[in-house]
């Protein structure tokens, strides 16, 4: 999941004036610029712009015309048109270098929208990348992914015996795992198991996937357990309605558990911070073409709860500034292990005909100016969770850091 900024319309372009152009309708759209070349522009190159009477400049792709000519006059299968052209603009939108800025088309626009709303048809595992590789940053709680066995740092190898290629996106890959209910994928993953990786095969039903968002739990000795799995839409009207119940308990102490939270929203980590600390306190700030930096407001009624943050390597993007924020600002450690460092926001921008692409506009900084980008927060007490034992060492841990701060 990304962090969500509001959508943005496609910026309106003045009339492109009197220039002469050859319009190839594709069913679904037109392409305009073929072949047009100003006069006495050099011959060659794959970009050239001419210049209308009105002075405006317009981008014209002869190189790209000729590939398509090229294809369609020598290409010995069947093409559609229509993925020729996707696929271009997905190919230039790769062409970043930035496996966060991504093209989508009008179906895979519509899915992502359906991960926004909390529900959806797949295994349940949210995936990013990294180093060129596809790993998984966390299974989704109760999920196909989860019960089989699924980790935090699996590397996705093949989905049903074809391999992950270097070309392919984190949304490619998404497409590929999805599908109807009750329908099987195969899942090939690569784990770091001690000094060896180990290669494993799952083969998951998938099923329509409910993001819960929050969770919670009285432990021994007054200690409450906040899980928070996601943030999305809901979960701050959820996470409120708790806060306000543990307002009135008054527990000695409050775990709040972000491990293998891929993120979500921004505004929700900011309003669920705003529970632990006073008003107008620094969160995160927001670093593009300017910097933006989002405040907390409202009612901290659990700021003078004791705090602890659990964490690991599923921790992502909302998680890590919802950590990062109360590590810094409420000197609440931070236990378990460093979080994935996905650090920079996404801008969805709608397109005309129901496709959209997802541009990175700025990058994540703590309160005290850390990048969370690639480097994620370290924990203050490190430990790994035993998967050889039925405890969670890290919660246990959790506790103990809560007894010590009351103490």
């Amino acid at each position: 999941m990304m962090d969500q900024v509001a959508p943005q319309q496609p910026k309106r372009r003045g009339s492109a004036g009197r220039i002469a152009a050859v319009v190839l309708a594709v069913g679904f759209g037109l392409f305009v610029g073929r072949y047009v070349v100003p006069v006495n522009a050099p011959v060659g190159g794959p970009l050239l712009v001419a210049v209308t009477d009105e002075g405006q400049r317009q981008l014209v792709f002869p190189t790209f015309w000729e590939a398509w000519d090229a294809l369609h006059q020598n290409y010995i299968g069947d093409l559609d048109d229509k993925d020729l052209f996707y696929g271009a603009v997905a190919g230039m939108v790769r062409a970043t270098g930035d496996p966060y800025t991504v093209f989508s088309d009008p179906a895979d626009s519509e899915q992502f929208q359906e991960t926004l709303s909390g529900q959806f048809s797949g295994v349940g595992i949210e995936i990013g990348a990294r180093d060129g590789l596809i790993r998984v940053i966390a299974p989704l709680a109760g999920s196909p992914a989860e019960q089989a066995g699924i980790l935090a740092g699996d590397i996705i190898v093949s989905i049903d015996d074809e391999p992950i290629t270097s070309d392919m996106t984190v949304d490619d890959v998404v497409q590929h795992i999805r599908g109807e209910q009750g329908t099987e994928v195969k899942l090939t993953i690569a784990r770091q198991d001690g000094e060896e990786v180990v290669t494993k095969e799952f083969t998951l039903r998938r099923d329509t996937i409910t993001i819960e968002s929050v969770r919670s739990e009285n432990l021994a000795d007054n200690i409450a357990l906040i899980e928070l799995l996601t943030f999305n839409g809901d979960t701050e009207d959820q996470f409120a309605a708790i806060a306000s119940k543990l307002a009135q308990q008054k527990p000695a102490g409050i775990i709040l558990d972000v491990r293998n939270n891929p993120g979500g929203f921004l505004q929700t980590a900011v309003d669920i911070a705003s529970h632990f600390l006073n008003p107008g306190t620094l969160v995160v700030s927001e670093r593009g073409d300017t910097e933006t930096e989002h405040l907390t407001k409202g009612n901290p009624n659990l700021r003078d709860i004791p705090l602890v943050i659990l964490a690991n390597q599923g921790s992502a993007s909302a998680s890590e500034i919802i950590a990062g924020a109360l590590h810094e600002q409420k000197e609440a450690p931070v236990v378990g292990e460093k979080t994935f460092g996905k650090g920079s926001v996404q801008e969805l921008i709608p397109l005309s005909d129901g496709s959209s692409v997802r541009v990175t506009v700025a990058k994540w900084f703590t309160p005290k100016g850390v990048s969370i980008d690639d480097k994620g927060i370290e924990p203050t007490v490190g430990v790994e969770d035993n998967r050889d034992t039925e405890e969670d060492e890290q919660l246990q841990k959790a506790v103990e850091e809560v007894k010590k701060i009351t103490q």
